[in-house]
């Protein structure tokens, strides 16, 4: 059985490699849904959500997050290749706040954009 046996873990990002070593466990949220890995998983390649990634280290849990990506697993190895990642304690409120305020400006101008296109072609179609 699996249980209590320890894998690689590599969290990889553009900027760095986030974390290299033994854990007992992670979970992360891919496209299809929820999944937990085991040291002697299946091997399979999935595409990541955007949500936290939880690993076992030495029996504590580390909770980073994790920007989509993918992730590899293998019997005893598991990488995961994301656009960015951060533990709990390093993130920066403020500077979240404002790409959070950026990224629903961008959004609510796309729709925007969107709509008026959308006025445009039914007023042509129209004549």
């Amino acid at each position: 059985m699996a249980e209590g046996r320890n894998f690689d873990l590599e969290i990889i990002t553009p900027d760095r490699v986030f974390y290299q070593g033994q854990a007992s466990m992670i979970e992360f949220n891919t496209t299809e849904g929820e999944m937990g890995v085991l040291y002697d998983h299946e091997p399979v390649v999935t595409l990541l959500g955007y949500k936290d990634v939880v690993y076992t280290q030495g029996g504590q849990k580390k909770k980073a997050t994790a920007l989509g990506g993918f992730a590899e697993i293998t019997k005893d190895r598991v990488t995961i290749l994301t656009d960015a990642s951060e533990l709990a304690d390093e993130i920066d409120l403020e500077r979240a706040k404002k790409a959070k305020e950026r990224e629903e400006a961008k959004k609510k101008a796309e729709e925007e954009e969107a709509r008026i296109a959308a006025e445009k072609k039914a007023r042509e179609e129209a004549v």
